[in-house]
C-alpha cells in the first residue's frame, strides 16, 4: 500500500478504538447511574415511612406526650497520635482521624475537607457515622473508641501507630469489634468505613485527584474527569460497586493519598462507594469571589464483609490506614501491593526504573535538581550506541539525495514505482531507512516513563533547585502583561532549536517537511509551558547533551562514504579432506597379485 492508504487505515484503527473505549464507558455510565436511581427510590421510600407514622400519633396523644426532649449532646473527645513527622490527630465524633497534619517538607494537612473522621463507622456508604463514641482508652501510641447502634451491636474501634519492618510513620492500625447484644439475629451488607476527603493544594492538580480500589489484586482508578458530563451523557452522582475481593480502596490528589487496607489472611467480597462534592471556597485564595472557579472534594467509603452476628456473638476486622506522599519506594516497602496505587500508565515498568535509578542519584548527589540531571545523563550515555548508529544511517541517507532527486525526476508521472525504485535503491547501498527513527522510538516510553514519575514524585515537591523553587511546578519568575514567565520550558524550547540545527536531516525530506520540524520546538514549548520544573529541566539537559553528543561524533567519527553493498561471495568448493580421517585415500592403490613372501618363513 501507499502512504495515503497506511494513514487511512491507521485512522480507521484509531477511530474503531476510541469508538469502542466510548462504548465501554457509557456501559458503565448507565450501571451507575441506574444504581444511583434505585438508591434514591430507597431513600424516598425511608423517607416517607418514618413521616407516615410520626403524624398518626400526633393526632391522638397529648402534647405533653408528643414533646419529646431532645438528646443530650455528648462532648467531643480528642486526642494525638505522634509518629515522626506525621500527627494524627484523632476525635470521638465518628470515631476515627480527623485530621493528619503531615510536617517537615510537606507541610500539609489531610482530610482537611473531609465529612467526618477517617475511619467513621457508616451504615449507608454516602451517609453519617451516627453512633455517640467515647474515649476508653488512650496512651502514647494508642486511642480506643466505643459507642452502641440504635440496634444494639456495640462497636469499639483501637487506633495503633504501626511497628516493624513494615511499618511507617505515616500508617496507623485499626481493630474493629462489632458485638451483638441484641437477643435477635443481627446480618448486614451495609456497613462501610470512611476513607476520607482529597483535595487538590491547587487549582490547576484539580485533574489529579479522583479514587482508586484492589480487587483480587487489580488495582485501577478514576480521576475527576470521571465526574464530567460526557458528549452524549450526563454526569454520574456517585460511583457504586461490588467486588468479590476488596483489598483496600482510597481516594487521592496529586501527591497525597488516603488507603484503607483491609489485613486478612483471606479475601473477602466488599462494596466501594465515591463521590464529589463542590467546596463552598476555592482553594487558592487569590479565586476567592469568582464563582466561575469551583474546587471540588473526592470521598470514598470500603465496605466491610459481611457481618452476619448471632446474639452474643462478635466479629473483629483489622485494617490499616496510610496517609501520606505518593512515594513509589515508600509504598513497596509497606508492602501489601499499595505501591499498585501509583498508577504510572502503559510503562510502569521503565516508571518503577527510572524512578529507583533518581532515588539513587538523589543519594549521591544531596540534590533532587541534580538528580534529574545526571538521571538524564544516564539514560543519554545507555542510549549513545543506538544514537550514533542512527547518526550514521541519517548521514548516509543525506549522501544519497542526488541519486534520490533522480528518481523524482524521472519518476515523478509514477509514484509507486518512484516507491519501488527507492526501496531498491535502498537496498543496493545497505540503508535502512528506519535506522533513523530507532532512537524515537526508544526515547518515547523512556520520556512517558519519566513524565508520569515527575507527574506525581511527591519527593520533588517543595524541593528547589537554582532560580526554581518548586521541582514539582513550574518555574515562574513573573508576568509580563499577565502571561507567565517560565525560563526552563523557553530554554527548553531554544536547545530543541540547536539541535535540530546540528542534527543530519534525511535527503528525502522536502521544504514541507521542514517547515513541519521547524514547528515542533514551538509545539512542545507550548504544550510543556506549564508543566513541573523538573520535566523541563530533563528535557533541556536531554538537549543539551544531545548536542555535545553530535559534535563529540563529528570530530571523532569518519564520515560515511556512498559504497554499495557488497554481493554475497559465491560458495567455496568444500575443501579436500584430510588425510588424517582417510588415510586409505591417500595411499597409492596396490595392484592385486600373490604378495612377496616374508623374510624367516
Amino acid at each position: 500500500m501507499d502512504r495515503k492508504s497506511w494513514i487511512i487505515v491507521t485512522l480507521c484503527v484509531i477511530l474503531m478504538g476510541v469508538n469502542w473505549h466510548y462504548m465501554q464507558e457509557n456501559q458503565k455510565l448507565v450501571q451507575v447511574e441506574a444504581a444511583r436511581k434505585k438508591q434514591e427510590e430507597v431513600a424516598k421510600k425511608a423517607a416517607e415511612t418514618p413521616a407516615e407514622s410520626t403524624v398518626a400519633p400526633a393526632t391522638g396523644t397529648t402534647p405533653a406526650a408528643a414533646a419529646t426532649p431532645a438528646a443530650p449532646t455528648v462532648p467531643e473527645e480528642t486526642h494525638s497520635l505522634t509518629a515522626g513527622t506525621v500527627t494524627f490527630e484523632l476525635t470521638s465524633k465518628g470515631g476515627g482521624i480527623a485530621r493528619a497534619a503531615l510536617a517537615g517538607t510537606d507541610q500539609v494537612t489531610l482530610n482537611k475537607n473531609g465529612l467526618e473522621a477517617i475511619g467513621a463507622l457508616r451504615r449507608e456508604a454516602a451517609g453519617m457515622d451516627a453512633i455517640s463514641y467515647k474515649l476508653t482508652a488512650k496512651s502514647d501510641k494508642s486511642a480506643t473508641f466505643e459507642g452502641t447502634t440504635a440496634e444494639g451491636i456495640v462497636v469499639t474501634k483501637t487506633y495503633t501507630l504501626t511497628e516493624g519492618a513494615e511499618g511507617d510513620e505515616h500508617l496507623i492500625d485499626l481493630k474493629i469489634t462489632l458485638k451483638n447484644t441484641g437477643t435477635t439475629q443481627h446480618r448486614s451488607e451495609e456497613y462501610y468505613l470512611y476513607a476520607g476527603a482529597a483535595s487538590a493544594l491547587r487549582h490547576d492538580d484539580g485533574r489529579y485527584d479522583g479514587f482508586f480500589w484492589n480487587n483480587a489484586g487489580d488495582t485501577d482508578h478514576q480521576l475527576s474527569k470521571y465526574f464530567g458530563k460526557g458528549f452524549f451523557s450526563d454526569a454520574p452522582g456517585d460511583y457504586r460497586h461490588s467486588y468479590n475481593a476488596l483489598r483496600y480502596a482510597g481516594v487521592m490528589s496529586r501527591f497525597y493519598t488516603h488507603i484503607i487496607t483491609r489485613m486478612a489472611e483471606k479475601d473477602a467480597p466488599a462494596k466501594l462507594w465515591a463521590g464529589r462534592r463542590k467546596l463552598a471556597q476555592p482553594i487558592d485564595a487569590a479565586s476567592a469571589g469568582k464563582p466561575e472557579v469551583e474546587d471540588f472534594a473526592y470521598d470514598a467509603s470500603m465496605g466491610l464483609p459481611v457481618v452476619d452476628l448471632a446474639p452474643g456473638a462478635s466479629v473483629t476486622e483489622t485494617y490499616q490506614i496510610y496517609l501520606g506522599p505518593k512515594e513509589y519506594d515508600r509504598l513497596s516497602k509497606i508492602g501489601h501491593q499499595r505501591s499498585y496505587a501509583m498508577f504510572y500508565g502503559y510503562f510502569k515498568i521503565v516508571s518503577i526504573a527510572l524512578s529507583k535509578v533518581m532515588r539513587w542519584m538523589h543519594s549521591i548527589s544531596g540534590s533532587w535538581g541534580l538528580a534529574v540531571i545526571l538521571l538524564t545523563i544516564f539514560v543519554r550515555l545507555c542510549l549513545w550506541p543506538i544514537h550514533a548508529k542512527s547518526t550514521m544511517t541519517m548521514k548516509r541517507m543525506g549522501l544519497l539525495g542526488p541519486l534520490m532527486k533522480e528518481l523524482q525526476v524521472k519518476y515523478k508521472d509514477n509514484p509507486q514505482q518512484q516507491q519501488m525504485e527507492t526501496m531498491k535503491l535502498y537496498k543496493e547501498y545497505g540503508v535502512n531507512p528506519l535506522g533513523g527513527c530507532l532512537p524515537l522510538f526508544l526515547q518515547f516510553p523512556i520520556f512517558i516513563g519519566l513524565y508520569s514519575v515527575l507527574e506525581v514524585a511527591a519527593e520533588l515537591r517543595g524541593q528547589s533547585f537554582w532560580w526554581v523553587r518548586d521541582l514539582a511546578a513550574a518555574d515562574t519568575q513573573g508576568h509580563f502583561m499577565g502571561f507567565p514567565i517560565n525560563p526552563l520550558p523557553i530554554i527548553m524550547g531554544l536547545t530543541m532549536v540547536a539541535q535540530m540545527k546540528f542534527t543530519p536531516q534525511p535527503a528525502t525530506v522536502d521544504k514541507t517537511q521542514q517547515r513541519i520540524f521547524m514547528l515542533m520546538p514551538l509545539f512542545f514549548l507550548w504544550i510543556s509551558y506549564d508543566f513541573a520544573a523538573a520535566l523541563a529541566l530533563y528535557w533541556s539537559t536531554q538537549n543539551i547533551f544531545s548536542i555535545f553528543q553530535t559534535r563529540v561524533m563529528k570530530l571523532y567519527m569518519p564520515e560515511p562514504k556512498l559504497e554499495k553493498a557488497s554481493l554475497k561471495p559465491a560458495a567455496k568448493a568444500a575443501p579436500a579432506q584430510s588425510s588424517f580421517f582417510n588415510a586409505g585415500a591417500s595411499k597409492d592403490k596396490k595392484s592385486k597379485g600373490p604378495k612377496p613372501p616374508r623374510l624367516g618363513g
